[in-house]
């Protein structure tokens, strides 16, 4: 990692004058309940790894759902202590490369990156989901939220931080976990959640706005397959 990219993750949330409360962690209930919903399994024992899990965010809506055995992992010091000062003590601080090398095979159910490889280089993000593949357990899974190439918006996520490196789309993340040895893809638009009446709202909106996107892109490939939210939402399985 370079020197300037070490720095800055150090206080990474100090650099976006965050203010951290218990109220910050509420912002990741709707989406990690709908992560869980979608994509989890129902056995709570399940052994699940987040890397690059900022202030734990998401380890504790998995905990909160009744997941035993969760596992956080960031490079910043400023993040790790910001989740054991709230209680999440399962957050822990270390590289992801070497975290995931010190792994024994076929340990874990579940491995999330969310918001974590449009940090990475290629090179680097190969590598890791070499590891990733090594240390799932068969029928385990990979999840990654990340920004979208292919989003009417998705130069907003790409450029919104200096540390992120690629955007993906659903082609491009699919080429490198077949690489890595990933089978059996699926690949969600980032709609709005429908977990309250704003949301309810927000979707109707974003299918009505996209729309005139989707029959442009018909009217070009013969398809609707496209996904134009800002991020996307993607699983693969390991076999």
């Amino acid at each position: 990692m370079e020197h300037w990219k070490r720095e800055l993750y150090q206080k990474y949330s100090s650099t976006f004058s965050r203010t951290i409360s218990i109220e910050s962690f509420n912002a990741f209930k709707p989406y990690g309940n709908k992560i869980v919903t979608e994509l989890f399994p129902s056995d709570k024992s399940i052994r699940i790894l987040d890397m690059g899990c900022g202030i734990g965010g998401f380890v504790k809506v998995f905990l909160d759902r009744g997941y035993l055995n969760v596992e956080g992992i960031d490079v910043s010091s400023e993040s790790v202590s910001i989740a054991n000062h709230f209680g999440i003590a399962q957050v822990h601080k270390g590289e992801i490369i070497d975290s995931l090398k010190i792994k024994d095979d076929n340990s874990f159910d579940i491995i999330l990156y969310l918001d974590v490889l449009e940090h990475i280089t290629r090179h680097e993000t190969l590598c890791i989901l070499n590891e990733t593949y090594r240390i799932l357990r068969p029928g385990g899974k990979v999840i990654i939220h990340a920004p979208n190439a292919e989003g009417v918006f998705g130069s907003r996520i790409r450029y919104s931080d200096i540390t992120h490196e690629m955007a993906f789309t659903e082609k491009s993340l699919g080429q490198m976990m077949t690489y890595a040895g990933f089978t059996s893809f699926t690949c969600l638009e980032d709609q709005p959640t429908m977990h309250n009446l704003k949301g309810v709202i927000r979707r109707f909106l974003w299918k009505l706005g996209t729309f005139p996107f989707r029959v442009l892109h018909m009217a070009e490939t013969g398809t609707y397959r496209i996904k134009l939210s800002q991020n996307i939402l993607f699983c693969a399985l390991k076999a």
